[in-house]
């Protein structure tokens, strides 16, 4: 059901229970007509009023964007040998190993 909906139904509710309530209980009473009127003009009033101030609420919604770490590369020096073409270690030599 939607919003209009929901209105028009509390309108017409509240406008009937409005009119029942004002209604004399001598309905030979010579101002039953005033009441009657008063009872519906206060009742539309108050329908309005509730639909009026039952509007849709907008609501603010915060999204956090996911957060992506990056390793970083770990890096560190080491001594290899260095060999010639007949398998001999010839000297060493520095070089850096990365992750």
């Amino acid at each position: 059901m939607n919003a209009f909906k929901k209105s028009v139904i509390a309108l017409a509710t509240i406008a009937t229970l409005a009119t029942a309530a004002a209604v004399p209980a001598q309905a030979g009473s010579k101002h039953w007509k005033r009441g009657l009127a008063a009872g519906v003009g206060v009742g539309v009033g108050l329908g309005i009023a509730g639909a009026l101030l039952h509007q849709p609420r907008h609501r603010t919604v915060y999204v956090q964007q996911p957060r992506y770490y990056v390793r970083q590369p770990v890096c560190h020096y080491q001594i290899e040998p260095l060999f010639d073409r007949y398998g001999n270690i010839v000297a060493h030599q520095r070089v850096q190993v990365c992750n």
